[in-house]
């Protein structure tokens, strides 16, 4: 070992100026870096529910200005927006079920460096349940509520059985169901979330039957219309036609409330929604008059005037779609303004009767429920149904029914991206149920509303997508 005090200096100084060159070099290195990400916010659930969800993405440092542009991979509507050290990457419409979206924007300047750079995030949206009903109590057996979801459409699991089932609504891990009495009339049940795993009775207003039940798809709140049938004097005040009840699903004890009209009375409707991203409800009278309610608050119902028909709430979304002999409208429920809702033309072959109508967007895009007429080579006549997609880029098939079977119905997923059919056998019998009569042995199949593409086919109908 040399001990030369001269030599070691040297050794020293160069081992210092190897530090201080690769010293300037980070700094140089970082001075000319662009904006970095600190942290990042999304609702995987809310974005497959709601219209203009956000992805909020946070940097280290206060952003002066974006050059270039944002990318989606799968290609989405969206748009970007930044203010302070926060990008804010907002989505037009609810995205895809069980997808991996990827972001990219490049051209972001931020404030302390002047080199711009491309900030990236991945994530997944969540999972969507698809619950049916499976009669079947003529055989002997108790009725199910089977589940299964996108993502793993493989693996179904029974939520609940009990016998006579007729009709479901879920809202939330919450299960309502209303069950037939030996009288022809309904019990009430509700199972899971705060009702524990034991399916436990919900007193109904008064004896009576169920027409329609439904659940919110973002609030803890289901819904459903009652006639009570009891037409005396005697029971004036227990005499519900068309009814209008919900009830707060939450926890605790569930007890069914009238919902209210201007003048404190049980509205009576024909036709009611929830209003996704809210707790509202949208109902129309036997009128015709339209009112946006709110079933547990008390709170003042707001006039929305009077259409022949309430055709539904665009998914996702606050948008309104009525229809009159002179056209069709959409409501924005937050602003109140009104716009011409005007549907391309179903390009049908000669012969097909156009039926119900499912409007996907403000855009114009729409489901349709087509019966197509063939002649059989011994002479009989038969109809085919089918399920068309109408938009401005022309008319699709996406589901039809063979020769060994009939659509009972159909309906789109609550982000509007998906379409439920329900069919049966041509010549399969009636279940017998006494107030929502159906067919056995029913099957609902799922596929993707822009490709057809199949997504799942599970046994059972009364799709918790549908009401």
């Amino acid at each position: 070992m040399s001990t030369d005090p001269g030599a070691f200096r040297r050794a020293l100084t160069g081992t210092l100026v190897v530090l201080g060159a690769a010293g300037l070099a980070l700094v140089v290195t970082s001075a000319l870096q662009g904006p970095k990400v600190a942290a990042t916010s999304v609702d995987p659930i809310a974005v497959t529910e709601l219209a203009g969800q956000q992805v909020v993405i946070e940097l280290n440092q206060p952003i002066v200005r974006i050059d270039g542009d944002l990318a989606v991979d799968p290609q989405l509507d969206a748009t970007v927006s930044f203010e302070d050290d926060l990008l804010f990457v907002e989505f037009a419409e609810p995205l895809p079920y069980a997808t991996e979206v990827e972001l990219s924007i490049n051209g972001v300047v931020g404030e302390s460096q002047p080199n711009a750079g491309t900030i990236a995030h991945r994530f997944t949206t969540a999972d969507a349940d698809v619950v049916t009903l499976v009669r079947n109590s003529p055989a002997g057996e108790p009725d199910r509520l089977v589940r299964s979801s996108v993502a793993d459409p493989a693996n179904p699991e029974v939520l609940l059985e009990a016998p006579v089932l007729e009709q479901f609504a879920r809202a939330g891990e919450v299960i309502a169901a209303t069950a037939v009495q030996d009288d022809g009339t309904n019990s009430l049940w509700i199972a899971g979330g705060g009702a524990g795993d034991t399916p436990a009775q919900v007193a109904l207003p008064a004896a009576g039957v169920v027409r329609t039940l439904g659940a919110s798809t973002t609030h803890p709140i289901v819904a459903f219309t009652l006639d009570s049938g009891t037409r005396t004097a005697e029971d004036a005040d227990d005499d519900y036609r068309s009814a209008l009840f919900a009830l707060d699903v939450s926890g605790g004890a569930v007890e069914p409330v009238p919902v209210t009209g201007p003048t404190g009375e049980v509205l009576q409707v024909t036709e009611w929604w929830f209003v996704p991203g809210t707790a509202s409800l949208v109902v129309q009278d036997f009128e015709g008059a339209l009112l946006l309610v709110d079933p547990l608050t008390g709170a003042d119902p707001v006039a929305l005037g009077a259409h022949d028909e309430l055709r539904g709430v665009l998914p996702g979304s606050r948008t309104l779609v009525v229809a009159d002999p002179d056209g069709g409208t959409l409501i924005d429920l937050e602003t109140g303004d009104r716009a011409p809702n005007d549907l391309p033309v179903a390009d049908l072959p000669d012969g097909a009767y156009p039926g119900r109508v499912v409007q996907l967007d403000a855009a114009g895009a729409y489901l349709m429920q087509v019966l197509l007429p063939t002649i059989a080579e011994d002479g009989s006549t038969r109809a085919t149904a089918l399920v068309i997609r109408v938009d401005d880029a022309g008319t699709s098939v996406l589901y039809s029914t063979d020769e060994s079977s009939r659509m009972l119905e159909f309906c789109a997923s609550p982000n509007g991206r998906l379409l439920a059919v329900e069919t049966a056998q041509a010549d399969a019998e009636s279940d017998r149920y006494p107030n929502l009569p159906s067919s056995i042995d029913r099957l609902t199949t799922v596929v993707d509303v822009v490709t057809a593409e199949l997504v799942l086919t599970q046994q059972g109908g009364s799709s918790n997508w549908c009401r």
